[in-house]
């Protein structure tokens, strides 16, 4: 297995992982608009040429308060076959890593109030549950 950022040539496979974790997503189209040098970055586990497993995590580089800079993550995917072996938390190290080397100060996600596993996930890794709520503005 390999842990590195999306490149372009891999959008079809990075394409069918979101489709089968999240039950669809975007028009291929859209996923060749794909940029590596974007203000985000896409972190994917490989299994040979076949991507098994991401995470997406926007740079936010403001400075307003303490826990700036910071990196929040998204789009945490793993074949549903490759789940339990440990592939989310490599693909998390790598980024914790880069985060490190880069002086973010912290690292935040949002999940579901219901994915139960995921919680347990992101604990293990050292995450803490926030005393926050998410408000949603749907425009569309």
């Amino acid at each position: 297995m390999i842990i590195e950022t999306l490149k372009k040539s891999d959008i079809v496979s990075y394409k069918k992982l979101i489709d089968e974790c999240f039950g669809g997503s975007n028009d291929l189209d859209d996923y060749q608009k794909f940029d590596p040098k974007a203000n985000y970055q896409i972190v994917v586990a490989k299994d040979g040429d076949k991507i098994i497993g991401s995470v997406t995590f926007y740079k936010i580089d403001l400075f307003t308060f303490s826990f700036q800079p910071a990196l929040e993550l998204f789009n945490v995917a793993v074949l549903k076959e490759y789940r339990r072996q440990k592939i989310a938390q490599k693909i998390f190290e790598f980024i914790i890593e880069y985060a490190k080397l880069n002086n973010y100060k912290s690292i935040y996600l949002t999940c579901l109030d219901t994915a139960f596993g995921a919680h347990k996930l992101y604990e293990s890794l050292g995450f803490v549950k926030g005393n926050s709520f998410k408000f949603n503005l749907s425009l569309v």
